[in-house]
């Protein structure tokens, strides 16, 4: 069987010049921010719904700008089920939660007069 020496010939002509690229520097892509998100934010709202069984509180909380996130209304789980004692549906609060999005958890939470 008769080798072809073209392959060989392309890999060592393409070879010098793999060396020579550069890596890509992608830190400072325009429009892209690398900001951390807070460990914790704060938010204020109502409370529309408890489940004790499943651990979460139902919210209309105002827009949350420290996370970027617009008024919505949404159920949280919180960091404790003893948390869900102090408030009642319909309540006003203040509380601070641990952002992650859908799995994002009320840490604290308490009534408030607005």
């Amino acid at each position: 069987m008769k080798m072809h020496p073209t392959p060989f010939i392309v890999f060592a002509a393409l070879l010098p010049v793999s060396v020579f690229a550069a890596p890509q520097n992608m830190s400072a892509m325009p429009g892209m921010s690398h900001d951390v998100a807070p460990v914790e934010a704060q938010g204020i709202g109502v409370v529309k719904a408890i489940d004790s069984a499943k651990g979460t509180v139902t919210l209309q909380h105002e827009a949350i700008a420290s996370i970027h996130w617009p008024a919505m209304t949404m159920p949280f789980k919180v960091a404790s089920p003893d948390m869900l004692k102090t408030i009642k549906v319909g309540d006003n609060v203040r509380f601070t939660l641990h952002p992650a999005g859908m799995n994002s958890m009320v840490t604290s939470i308490e009534p408030v007069r607005l």
